[in-house]
């Protein structure tokens, strides 16, 4: 590649960004509220759902919530035919040797649809369903392994249960679960509970959240700042990357549509952060903007998007809950932080008059005229002509319109 197709590269490169940015900003406005960091409908809650056990056990039969307890999954392993019964005691699922049934006639069928049942709360019979007729099956699995919402292990409530609402701050028992199954023609029950666990105190998350943001605007300060902040927005995409991983290992199943479908902004903001780190390094102050809005739209939509789990005992997460406190605390502090370093990088940094000289230059510090002139041009001191353009140098530089002269951008 030669000194032109890469000037041309260079140029492309800013100008391609500023157009992923646009377009960020525009999916967290017009994107609905549902996000990668809820799972299925479940989210970061202070409710806990556990399995206390199958009466009588059965090998081969295992019934678990999943899911942070919005999901619950049955395996059979082995020849069994396994029905599990729905609300009314109906013929709901059947797992047996040839796969995975549902019975098309089972109300359960269609409550089960999402995590909260009808959208309208209707308690009319749904149409289509008649508990009291003989089961419709059709096949929906070819494998021993099923999930589903399942209405009588987790809280359907629009408000938290009362005696949460009496005494929030305390444990509660909230109820006592158990879904029927009939293995081999023979009845078991695999119960579980309910609980309410109170979530920890946010402020030491909040105290850090500050103290970071506090430290990436102060980067602004430093000599070569925009190495810094580089370094700042790779930090901040790294760890939304690690928690939506963690976020998707969690669910039950579709772990590779989930992270796509579910993560199409933050995935926008990603490569926006990396381009924007990538022409921080270059020494372009457009980089420095960049890297701002992608630091911001991070920390609305993955950090922001699940803050109550700096507060709330639980959520969807493959792995410790308190990494998962320690990533969105990490998200939303530099986020902000980087948003607000820009006005002190350009303040510190900002474009001024060269004395001596017909072009715009960078302020880097107080080291004098005698700094050298990171763009390639050799050195920007008072009456010196620039020097000759290094090759293989990205030429990272705004020509103005009319004008014979070009500007340099910010110098790490």
């Amino acid at each position: 590649m030669n000194v032109t197709d890469n000037g041309r590269l260079c140029h492309g490169l800013p100008h391609a960004l500023l157009v992923l940015g646009v377009l960020t900003c525009w999916l967290v406005v017009t994107a609905s509220p549902a996000s990668a960091h809820s799972v299925n409908g479940g989210g970061a809650t202070n409710l806990r759902t556990t399995l206390t056990g199958m009466n009588p056990p059965v090998d081969g039969v295992t019934l678990t919530p999943v899911e942070n307890g919005s999901r619950v999954r049955l395996t059979v392993v082995g020849n069994h035919t396994v029905v599990v019964k729905g609300y009314s005691d109906e013929p709901y699922l059947r797992v047996d040797p040839t796969g995975t049934w549902r019975n098309t006639l089972s109300s359960a069928t269609y409550l089960n649809a999402s995590r909260y049942g009808l959208a309208n709360g209707s308690s009319k019979p749904l149409t289509g369903s008649d508990d009291t007729a003989p089961p419709r099956w059709e096949k929906i699995g070819h494998g021993g392994t099923t999930v589903w919402h399942d209405h009588r292990t987790h809280w359907m409530g629009a408000q938290d249960p009362p005696a949460v609402l009496a005494a929030p701050g305390r444990f509660h028992e909230i109820y006592t679960w158990m879904i029927p199954l009939t293995v081999d023609g023979q009845t078991v029950s695999v119960t579980g509970a309910l609980d309410w666990i109170p979530g920890p105190s946010p402020t030491p998350w909040f105290v850090l959240g500050i103290m970071l943001a506090a430290g990436v605007m102060a980067l602004g300060l430093l000599r070569r700042a925009a190495t810094a902040l580089a370094a700042a927005v790779t930090i901040t995409v790294a760890a939304d990357i690690t928690h939506s991983l963690l976020i998707t290992f969690s669910r039950a199943d579709g772990r590779l549509s989930g992270f796509f479908l579910g993560n199409t902004v933050e995935m926008a903001a990603w490569a926006l952060g990396l381009g924007s780190a990538a022409l921080l390094i270059r020494g372009s102050i457009t980089g420095g903007y960049l890297a701002a809005t992608a630091g911001f739209v991070i920390a609305m939509v993955g950090g922001f998007g699940d803050v109550g789990l700096l507060y709330r005992s639980g959520a969807p997460i493959a792995g410790p809950v308190a990494l998962a406190r320690i990533l969105t605390t990490v998200t939303i502090g530099i986020g902000i932080g980087l948003l607000a370093a820009v006005p002190v990088v350009t303040r510190r940094h900002g474009w001024r008059k060269q004395p001596g000289t017909d072009r715009d230059t960078t302020a880097l510090d107080s080291a004098g005229p005698d700094t050298a002139d990171r763009s390639g041009y050799g050195q920007a001191g008072p009456g010196l002509e620039p020097g000759p353009k290094q090759p293989g140098l990205c030429p990272d530089a705004e020509t103005e319109p009319g004008m014979g002269r070009s500007r340099p951008d910010m110098a790490g």
